[in-house]
C-alpha cells in the first residue's frame, strides 16, 4: 500500500510539473502570434517598431535593425502585405538622399548622419530575396541602390568597412566580424569573396574564440574586450564562418559542444582565455542565434539542446513582459523557432 501511495505521489508531482510548464512557457511560436505581438506590443503610435515593447514602445528608440529584422521575419512566413508596409517606411523615413548616393540611417532621429553595414546588409539581403520571392522590382532595386552607394562611400582597400557618415564624409577603417553578410557579398561583390573568407577563417586561427574587428589599414585583428567575449557576437561571426568556409569552427564548436553537452547551459559572456563564464546570467539571443548557428553547420544534437533551452527564456513565456523584450532578442527568438519548426517537420 506505501509503495502505491509513493508511486501516485510521484505521478502527480510529474502532472503538477508538467502543468506548470504549460502555464508558463509556449510550445511553438506561429506566423499570426508573431505578427500580431509586433503589431500589438512594438508597434508605437506612429507604426514604427520601437526597440522596446508594451509601455516603453513610444519613449524606446526607433532603430533600422529592428526595421530589417522584422522584414526578415516576415520572409520566412511569406506575409508580402506587411513586407511592403514596412518597405515603404523603410523609404519614407529611414532613407537619406544625397549627391553621393542614397543612405540608410541607423536610428531613426533627425541629427543621426551614419549608417551601419551590418543593418545595411540585412536590409539589401531582404530585399534582394524579397524581390524574387514577392516578384517586385522596386525591392530589387532599391537593395541596388544602397548597394551602390556602399560601394562607393564605404570601402576601404575595396571591403566595405562598419560605417560611413555622410555629414562629414567620413569612415572607419574597421570590420566587425560579426557585420559580415557572406550571402550579400556573394551577390553583390564576388571579386573580394576570397579576402572576406580569409579574414573570417584567420579571425580564429588557433584561439577558443573568434577576435571580433579586423582594421584594413594596418591589418590586425582585435578584440572587443581583452578579458570576456559576448556570446551574441561570437555566434554570429561563427555563423559567418560556416557560411563562408563551408566547415565548423573546429576549437569553437567542440568548446559548444562540451559546454551543451555537459551543462545544457550557455551564457551571455565568457571569459576570452579559460572558456568559464563571465556572467550568471542566460540570454535569448544567445540561445536563438545557437540554434541558427547549429542548423547551418548541420548539428542537430546541439540545436535540439539549444532549442529546449530557448523555450523557457522570457520572448517565449505565455505572458511575457514586452517593456523588458529587446526586440532583437523576440526577433530572434522566433526566427530560430521558426527556422528549427521547419526544419524538424520537413525531415
Amino acid at each position: 500500500m506505501m509503495q502505491l501511495k509513493s508511486y501516485v505521489t510521484k505521478i502527480l508531482l510529474l502532472l503538477i510539473c508538467s502543468l506548470l510548464l504549460l502555464l508558463n512557457f509556449s510550445s511553438s511560436v506561429d506566423q499570426e502570434t508573431v505578427t500580431r505581438t509586433v503589431k500589438q506590443q512594438y508597434k508605437n503610435k506612429e507604426g514604427f517598431i520601437a526597440s522596446y515593447g508594451d509601455g516603453e514602445r513610444d519613449t524606446s528608440p526607433i532603430l533600422l535593425e529592428s526595421l530589417g529584422q522584422y522584414m526578415e521575419y516576415l520572409l520566412i512566413v511569406g506575409d508580402s502585405q506587411e513586407f511592403e508596409e514596412q518597405f515603404l517606411l523603410l523609404q519614407s523615413h529611414f532613407t537619406v538622399n544625397t549627391d553621393e548616393g542614397i543612405f540608410l540611417k541607423w536610428q531613426l532621429e533627425e541629427d543621426v548622419t551614419a549608417n551601419a553595414s551590418v543593418d545595411d546588409y540585412r536590409i539589401i539581403r531582404t530585399l534582394l530575396t524579397g524581390g524574387e520571392q514577392f516578384h517586385n522590382s522596386s525591392y530589387t532595386k532599391f537593395a541596388r541602390q544602397i548597394w551602390d552607394t556602399m560601394n562607393k562611400t564605404q570601402t576601404v582597400n575595396g571591403l566595405i568597412v562598419d560605417f560611413y557618415d555622410w555629414s562629414s564624409q567620413q569612415r572607419t577603417s574597421e570590420i566587425h566580424l560579426s557585420y559580415i553578410d557572406y550571402d550579400v557579398l556573394e551577390k553583390m561583390q564576388a571579386s573580394k569573396l576570397n579576402r572576406y573568407k580569409q579574414i573570417l577563417s584567420e579571425g580564429q586561427e588557433d584561439n577558443l574564440f573568434f577576435y571580433e574587428i579586423y582594421n584594413l589599414e594596418n591589418n590586425t585583428y582585435q578584440t572587443a574586450n581583452a578579458d570576456t567575449v559576448n556570446m551574441i557576437d561570437q555566434f554570429l561571426i561563427a555563423i559567418q564562418f560556416a557560411e563562408s568556409t563551408h566547415e565548423k569552427p573546429t576549437s569553437f564548436h567542440d568548446w559548444i559542444n562540451t559546454h551543451v553537452q555537459n551543462d545544457g547551459i550557455l551564457y551571455g559572456s565568457y571569459n576570452r582565455n579559460t572558456g568559464k563564464p563571465a556572467v550568471d546570467y542566460e540570454s535569448s539571443a544567445v540561445y536563438a542565434l545557437g540554434v541558427i548557428y547549429s542548423l547551418t553547420v548541420d548539428d542537430q544534437k546541439i540545436a535540439e539542446i539549444l532549442y529546449s533551452r530557448l523555450q523557457k527564456q522570457s520572448p517565449l513565456h505565455l505572458k511575457p513582459n514586452y517593456s523588458d523584450i529587446h526586440f532583437f532578442d523576440y526577433m530572434y527568438a522566433s526566427h530560430a523557432v521558426t527556422l528549427y519548426e521547419e526544419q524538424k517537420s520537413s525531415q
